[in-house]
């Protein structure tokens, strides 16, 4: 976590985009589908059983170990296309421990 902290003390911006810019230039799904899959992601219904029982931990206990949180996360962006923004709101709603550094920085 100290290390993350650093990061977004040297470098404000990550709080809001990628800590390389080149990144911010991603083009996310978006629309009715995309608002969908995101909806299935947060209920712990994408049909995925890790990232689905990973999810409704979150949603029952306010707790993901962080590994699960990575998977998650790397479902989110990778498998479903989704702005890791959207992600990182629901996280921060959700999860008792939320840290914004560690979050953004993995």
């Amino acid at each position: 976590r100290d290390f993350y902290f650093m990061i977004l003390h040297h470098h404000p911006r990550v709080a809001q985009g990628a800590f390389k810019p080149a990144y911010d230039a991603i083009q996310w799904e978006q629309g009715a589908q995309a608002d969908q899959h995101f909806a299935a992601w947060c209920s712990g219904n994408t049909g995925y059983p890790l990232v689905d029982a990973a999810m409704r931990q979150l949603n029952q206990s306010g707790y993901m170990h962080n590994r699960l949180r990575m998977v998650t996360a790397c479902f989110l962006i990778k498998d479903l296309g989704i702005d890791w923004r959207r992600g990182e709101a629901y996280f921060a709603q959700k999860l008792l421990d939320f840290d914004l550094a560690a979050n953004n920085g993995g």
